[in-house]
């Protein structure tokens, strides 16, 4: 046992493996630490401190087991260290995937994978973050087995369909990690024949990954007696209309482009931009080279396939809008975005190995040597810009977090006022329903929202106040405050909501903005409620 413990840790105990994975450790820590030592809860935290994650109705049948490591609490610290734990061994099987040799680029890689915002969006929803985190390192582990070995692609398969029972949004991870290889195949003088073939490995990998999905999916739903959610067009997933596709197609360029250029995300100052730029320069000067200078006999017929692989990258990343068009495309099913700056600084990682690739002669040679300069100065380009990104990423995430900080307050002062109201309002009893409308009057109270231009892309971290109805009121009020109590809801609320009493109420903090009517105390937090 000892001797097979020794082999595996010296297998395992090398620079190219652990530069990116202690990458991620260390730079995820610095990082994301602030929301790993303080509770910064978003909405939807508020009714999850306890969730055993049965998410079967969205199609997330693996999602629970995934959680369950860390328990079903919502516990800061040990989601946030398995986490990064995840997302390190996610950064080595990728810079696998991407074939990177450089360690300092490699260690680059991990850096802009945990800094990338999707990531931060992720850990505002800190309370399912470990297992999302383990659904991205099976989307990429897919990847890795289907190109590894000729039967790897049924390993891969297994660990799609595990990654998309967690959260389906990574199927864009998965297939655009495909098209990116077969890019580089293309930029490295592959032939085309290979090219097929690895193609329809990945082809193979992603139908028989989907078929044991769906098949474990019908499985789950009939053991539980239940059906799918209509919440983002699950229940019609994968239902595609024909007199529809046109249009979806259009959406789901138009959702690129427009994410690319306005997303708020990949660019969202003035130092960001410049440094995208150059990594973007950097990265075409580099992809150029590898094509120009792979082998001795160039395959022009590669050429022509590498635009109909670019077109293939909208496709790949928005891929949840083409199989419905009813998603939200929000920022946590965005990861995929993260891996362009990567790619970018891959494409450099090629040129610089094929400097050390080629014969000593050529090196020697005057066109060798000027040659070997120019890559040698865009390397160290590609590796500042992508440095430069990561700490621009970092800081953003930050920004976010401070936010989240802030929106806690405020809310926590808010409901705080709110609490001390309701005791003093005539007829309340410690106990009775209380029927709440939660979104709170922006024009009642001053913006207090100063981190807007830059987290204004980021998930679940923006705004000025953590809730917007009456359950997690309630919840927020019993975790923070020790008080509890019952909330309407449903057809009952509706009924009150439409009332003459509930209408004829002042907006909160106003004097009559709460009355107990047949012993249930009416809340109105939201703005005046004018007759139609």
């Amino acid at each position: 046992m000892e001797q097979q413990f020794r082999t595996i840790w010296t297998k395992l105990n090398k620079t190219k493996y652990l530069c990116p994975f202690w990458s991620a450790i260390i730079v995820g820590l610095l990082t994301h630490m602030p929301v790993m030592v303080n509770k910064f809860p978003n909405s939807d935290a508020m009714t999850n401190f306890w969730f055993d994650q049965n998410m079967v109705t969205s199609g997330r049948w693996f999602l629970g087991v995934a959680c369950g490591i860390s328990s079903f609490y919502d516990l800061n610290w040990i989601i946030g260290i398995l986490s990064l734990l995840y997302l390190g061994v996610t950064a080595v099987f990728l810079c696998e995937v991407l074939e990177v040799r450089s360690n300092i680029n490699r260690g680059l890689v991990a850096a802009l994978l945990v800094t990338f915002p999707a990531i931060c969006a992720t850990f505002a929803y800190l309370y399912t973050l470990d297992g999302y985190m383990i659904g991205l390192m099976l989307s990429v582990l897919a990847v890795y087995f289907a190109k590894k070995s000729k039967a790897g692609f049924a390993i891969g398969a297994l660990c799609l369909g595990f990654s998309l029972g967690i959260y389906q949004a990574y199927l864009a991870v998965t297939m655009l990690l495909c098209v990116f290889y077969l890019i580089k195949m293309c930029l490295t003088n592959r032939s085309i024949k290979e090219m097929w073939l690895q193609g329809l490995k990945f082809l193979g990998m992603g139908v028989a990954g989907g078929g044991f999905y769906y098949i474990m999916l019908q499985i789950c739903l009939k053991l539980q007696d239940k059906t799918l959610d209509s919440y983002q067009g699950i229940s019609e997933m994968g239902k595609i209309s024909l007199p529809a596709l046109p249009g979806m197609i259009v959406h789901m360029i138009r959702d690129f482009g427009a994410f690319a250029l306005k997303g708020n995300v990949l660019v969202n100052n003035g130092f960001s931009f410049v440094v995208v730029v150059l990594l973007g320069v950097v990265a075409i000067s580099a992809a150029l080279f590898c094509y120009l200078n792979v082998g001795e006999k160039r395959r022009w017929g590669n050429l022509l396939l590498f635009p109909v692989f670019l077109l293939l990258l909208p496709v790949a990343t928005n891929v949840i809008l083409l199989l419905s068009g009813d998603a939200y495309y929000h920022l946590l099913m965005r990861v995929q975005w993260g891996l362009y700056p990567i790619f970018a600084l891959c494409f450099v990682d090629y040129a610089s190995g094929y400097i050390k690739s080629v014969e000593k002669d050529f090196i020697k040679t005057k066109k060798g040597n000027i040659t070997s300069r120019v890559v040698l100065v865009i390397s160290c380009v590609a590796a500042l810009a992508s440095a430069g990104l990561s700490y621009s990423f970092m800081v953003t995430d930050n920004i976010a977090y401070f936010n989240m900080n802030e929106r806690y307050e405020r809310t926590y002062a808010y409901c705080l006022r709110l609490l001390d109201r309701m005791e003093q309002t005539e007829g309340y009893e410690p106990g009775m329903k209380v029927a709440m409308i939660g979104v709170v009057d922006e024009n009642t109270f001053p913006n207090a929202d100063i981190t807007f231009e830059a987290t204004s892309g980021i998930s679940g971290t923006g705004g000025n106040f953590l809730l917007y109805k009456g359950s997690q009121y309630a919840a927020f009020m019993a975790h923070y405050m020790n008080v509890t109590f019952p909330v309407v809801e449903g057809v009952e609320l509706v009924e009150i909501y439409n009332s003459d009493e509930y209408r004829a109420l002042d907006t909160f903090p106003g004097e009559n903005s709460m009355k107990v009517v047949n012993g249930i105390l009416y809340i109105k937090t939201e703005a005046k409620v004018e007759d139609e």
